[in-house]
């Protein structure tokens, strides 16, 4: 259940550009990590200019105005090459989904154990990974 969070600037998305923000974020997932397409837990939050401070150019980038930070929560199960595709796919799509420039995503990626997530109901993800593997013996 990688969950997304991007803080965009106000005003410089519409919302065709937001919904194939989450788009490429969810593919690029799929294509990384491996995760159903239905595993979509995307959150975009607008900030004022006064708000977010990204620098345009540290270190050795060239950001354009639509210049963003984006969080994902992963799980502790996931590799550094992993990563590093997810870090590389979101990258791709967005820019190729968006149009933004391929320096506008600063990207930060939050690892978690299985017992801190949970898709709902009440139960953790441990318990439904526990309750699974039991299910394939």
């Amino acid at each position: 259940m990688p969950v997304f969070h991007a803080h965009v600037p106000a005003g410089k998305f519409s919302s065709e550009q937001k919904a194939a923000l989450a788009d490429a974020f969810v593919l690029a997932l799929h294509e990384s990590l491996n995760t159903p397409m239905d595993d979509r837990f995307v959150v975009i939050s607008e900030h004022k200019e006064d708000e977010l401070f990204i620098h345009p150019t540290f270190p050795n980038m060239n950001r354009t105005d639509k210049r963003m930070v984006v969080t994902v929560d992963v799980s502790t199960s996931r590799t550094v090459d992993e990563k590093r595709k997810l870090v590389e796919l979101v990258t791709k799509y967005a820019v190729e989904k968006v149009g933004i420039g391929q320096d506008d995503i600063a990207l930060l990626i939050y690892s978690l154990p299985l017992e801190n997530m949970s898709f709902g109901g009440g139960k953790i993800m441990v318990d439904d990974a526990e309750a699974m593997a039991k299910r394939t013996l």
